[in-house]
């Protein structure tokens, strides 16, 4: 492990263009749900703004004559549509999945594995998801994915602001899954969200990434002023099982807290017997708050927790030139539990073999007041692999 003088490190951020379009969407008014069903299944309705009234909005499987619903009941958006709520209330409407099975969440569609799966879906184009609460879907993956940009070749455009997500598995997902995603990219805006107490399975607030056979795939975030409580991990960015892909996530003014571990970014994960092999995770944080994370999880506990590859599989796997760079501004870490701040460059099940991870390296930039002096000096561990060191792998830390 290194342990450096300030530096000269900039990340590299491409500048995307904004959300939205020059031309004003058509906006049609909804006032229940059998509207909503009908309005966002219309192809003809691709390109508008669809405005909810005031209420709650049941989902279901099947319409009131016992006739099953398109896609299961699931709310997916046409190319360029967007749903949006009661503008400074975003409890006024509220989409509720409590009632859709486990049918209405496939992961496979003919054999082909198409990923974790929705109550409300995104990726078409430009979607976007504003000011409203989406909740209990308790048998899906999340309440709120991108997982439609696979049937569109071009880059999908996700914003989701000042939305509520609560009582999933997680509250969102921003993900390129599978070979049918290698090559695509995402880019996400999400501003001013709640994602909180999504506690079945896995549990997390939201995830983002390249999955599951991904190859040469991005996904490209810029978070703002979200609040992430009451999961076993507030945020997760990871390249699970992916190839030569990227995350890049700008992060300003969030905060994670209360969860089993506030965020965790590995840049090469490996659960079974593929690899992953070459990806990059770009993460710059500008006064994000990763406080008091003590709650109970089955991974990670800790604020800010950073892997350069994490071979979690005990018979094969592993991960090797994957990189993370990190840069912090400000950031405030403190009372989590373990550390508030890790860096790991490899790290393999003690059972595995060690050698499957090769020069993954993590760099952590420093900068600004954040952390403090005394009770505000958070606890911190780098190390360059574990459970042996050696094969290249390093943390570097910049101040």
């Amino acid at each position: 492990m290194k342990k450096t003088g300030s530096s000269n490190y900039t990340l590299l951020w491409l500048i995307v263009l904004a959300l939205g379009h020059s031309a004003v969407a058509q906006m049609i008014q909804i006032s229940n749900v059998e509207e909503l069903y009908s309005a966002v299944n219309d192809p003809a309705n691709a390109g508008t703004t669809l405005g909810l009234s005031p209420g709650t909005y049941m989902l279901s499987a099947s319409d009131p004559n016992g006739v099953p619903r398109p896609k299961g009941g699931r709310i997916e958006l046409q190319p360029d549509m967007s749903l949006i709520g009661v503008e400074g209330d975003r409890t006024a409407v509220v989409i509720s999945a409590s009632d859709l099975p486990a049918s209405s969440f496939p992961t496979t569609v003919n054999g082909v594995a198409t990923g974790p799966n929705a109550s409300v879906r995104m990726g078409l184009g430009h979607n976007a998801l504003e000011w409203l609460t989406v909740r209990d879907a308790r048998f899906a993956q999340a309440n709120i994915d991108s997982g439609l940009q696979p049937l569109d070749p071009g880059t999908a455009f996700i914003r989701v602001s000042h939305v509520a997500s609560t009582g999933s598995t997680r509250g969102m997902n921003i993900l390129n899954f599978g070979p049918q995603s290698s090559g695509q990219t995402i880019e996400a805006d999400i501003i001013d969200n709640y994602f909180f107490e999504n506690v079945f399975g896995i549990s997390e607030g939201i995830r983002m990434g390249n999955f599951q056979g991904a190859t040469g795939s991005t996904v490209s975030v810029r978070m703002s002023g979200n609040l992430s409580w009451g999961q076993e991990t507030g945020r997760l960015i990871v390249n699970n099982t992916a190839i030569e892909s990227t995350v890049n996530v700008v992060s300003s003014g969030n905060r994670f807290y209360g969860n089993g571990a506030g965020t965790i970014i590995a840049g090469g994960l490996t659960q079974g017997t593929k690899r992953a092999d070459g990806n990059t995770i770009n993460f710059e944080a500008h006064g994000d708050q990763f406080i008091g994370n003590t709650g109970a999880t089955a991974f990670d506990h800790g604020g800010l927790v950073v892997l350069g590859t994490d071979n979690a599989s005990p018979t094969g796997g592993g991960g090797s030139n994957n990189t993370v760079n990190v840069q912090l501004w400000g950031c405030r870490m403190l009372d989590n539990d373990t550390w508030d701040l890790a860096a790991i460059g490899a790290r393999t099940l003690p059972s595995a073999n060690p050698s499957l991870n090769q020069n993954d390296h993590v760099t952590i930039e420093i900068n600004g007041n954040g952390r403090g002096r005394g009770r505000w000096q958070p606890v911190e561990f780098f190390a360059d692999s574990l459970p042996v060191a050696g094969y290249g792998n390093s943390v570097t830390v910049l101040e």
